[in-house]
């Protein structure tokens, strides 16, 4: 394996595999969709709308987070780490729920750090993880960790690369053993392998991504990473976000729904109005029932 680790080479074949791969897209760009099914129960929206609430809270000032504690709650602010992640925990004692909720770096130019060989095996969770989302993970698990009490339940939530982040908490959480209520994301890019994914599949996770949306496909395939540990993949039912009161439901991963090449070059240097979770949040409120 190490005669191929040259830079240009690895380039040529990587891309020589993502062409390959991705090759019977249309101009658009859309390939085929899988059938989607019906989810073991209704979404709830007006629930999955208090999650994208507190996903969008924690982008704002410390001081209007804290605003927000409403009677009986209470609100503990993580400091900002070095890479601009950021988390809180609300704490519900009347419903003995807890709410561990995480943003990410508003710089998607993070989603590519250390891709390329940077998957590290957890030594907590055992399975191969992004290293960047596993390093701010572990800030916020040990900032979050000492607040948790074992006879409330968690719920785990965050947008984008916050929503990655979360995922890990979860992960981690798991192994401590604690009550772990439904976690939802928002926009969140892939974590884990094929392996980490088969672990975790079982985690109360229900993933939310927009149909336009190009992030939640991040990290795309590299054939490195499958030669090596195997490429990133998602866990967790997804439910794909469309206009208005439509939705799909997939138990699964969906397959590929752009072909992710020139974005992923040109990432950080692009606007991408459907990933903002303001936007996840107006289609959300479009699904509330009337």
């Amino acid at each position: 394996m190490q005669l191929f680790r040259n830079t240009s080479v690895r380039a040529f074949l990587s891309l020589t595999l993502l062409a390959t791969t991705l090759g019977g897209f249309t101009a658009c760009g859309k390939i085929a969709k899988p059938t989607p099914s019906s989810p073991p129960t209704p979404i709830d929206f007006a629930l999955v709308l208090q999650y994208a609430q507190r996903a969008a809270l924690v982008y704002e000032s410390d001081q209007v987070i804290q605003q927000t504690a409403g009677p009986g709650t209470r609100i503990t602010i993580s400091p900002s780490t070095a890479v601009g992640v950021k988390a809180f925990v609300e704490t519900d004692d009347t419903k003995k729920v807890q709410w561990v909720v995480v943003r990410g770096t508003s710089n998607l130019l993070n989603v590519k750090l250390d891709v390329d060989y940077n998957k590290i095996v957890d030594s907590r969770a055992h399975v191969p993880l992004h290293k960047g989302f596993a390093d701010a993970a572990l800030q916020v698990y040990q900032f979050v960790k000492p607040l948790l009490k074992p006879d409330y339940e968690i719920r785990v939530t965050g947008h984008s690369l916050g929503g990655a982040t979360a995922v890990i908490v979860l992960m981690l959480l798991k192994e401590d053993g604690l009550t772990l209520g439904q976690a939802m994301t928002f926009g969140q890019p892939k974590v884990t392998n094929r392996d980490g994914a088969r672990k975790y599949r079982a985690l109360p996770l229900l993933r939310f991504v927009h149909d336009k949306d190009p992030v939640p496909l991040l990290p795309p395939l590299d054939l490195f990473s499958v030669l090596d540990e195997g490429p990133f993949q998602h866990f967790g039912p997804e439910v794909v976000l469309q206009d208005g009161t439509s939705y799909l439901y997939y138990p699964d991963h969906q397959a590929e729904r752009f072909s992710v090449i020139s974005f992923w070059k040109t990432l950080g240097n692009q606007q991408v109005p459907d990933h903002s979770i303001a936007s996840y949040i107006q289609s959300i409120q479009q699904k509330l029932p009337h």
